[in-house]
């Protein structure tokens, strides 16, 4: 006897901005595609809307950027492990650096014990020098990618990695060095996100 399937879910507790209007043709795809899947335990998910962040921070879109990392920051499980804690560490390190920005040094500190908790919960963390390291190799890979998704990616990865070092704020951190990536991360998007 066949037995009937059960229609799927829609994801629970997605951001409004994912599913308002988007005049981005690539951004549309993004978001449409993160709304579909949108589940904050899944390290995919956080990876995304952190790449999505970064996306929306090159275009000179904070406020949207700072919404949707503001909502992975406080809605993300807190008792995350592995992988889910190390890609929600993206979004929190991007919702504490646009916080930083902005002025907002209460909130800021508030996204940086988050981010601490995170990046523990993760795992033996790298040091500083590793992330970067990381973060500069994604960067020069997403440069030579030819694929406009993969590079996009990448540059967002690299600017994720970058940041959560910079907010983390590692002793003896060259912050030029750090913002050089982040602002490299950010002309590769723009390039790419203005074919």
């Amino acid at each position: 006897m066949a037995t009937k399937k059960s229609a799927a879910q829609p994801p629970v507790d997605v951001p409004a901005f994912l599913s308002a209007v988007e005049h981005h043709k690539y951004l549309a795809r993004v978001k449409a595609s993160l709304s579909k899947t949108w589940n904050l335990s899944r390290p995919g998910t956080l990876s995304a809307a952190a790449q999505l962040g970064w996306y929306l921070v090159a275009l000179g879109r904070d406020s949207d950027a700072r919404e949707l990392a503001e909502h992975v920051a406080v809605a993300a499980p807190a008792d995350a492990t592995g992988p889910a804690a190390l890609e929600a560490s993206g979004a929190i390190a991007l919702a504490a650096r646009l916080a930083r920005l902005r002025g907002d040094e209460a909130r800021r500190a508030s996204l940086v014990a988050r981010l601490f908790e995170s990046i523990t919960l993760a795992g033996a963390p790298r040091g500083a020098g590793a992330a970067l390291a990381e973060a500069e190799k994604d960067v020069r890979s997403a440069e030579v990618d030819p694929s406009q998704k993969h590079a996009c990616q990448g540059f967002a990865q690299g600017c994720a990695r970058a940041a959560t070092v910079r907010e983390a704020g590692a002793v003896g951190l060259d912050v030029d060095a750090v913002e050089r990536i982040i602002s490299q991360g950010l002309d590769g998007l723009r390039a790419q996100l203005g074919r």
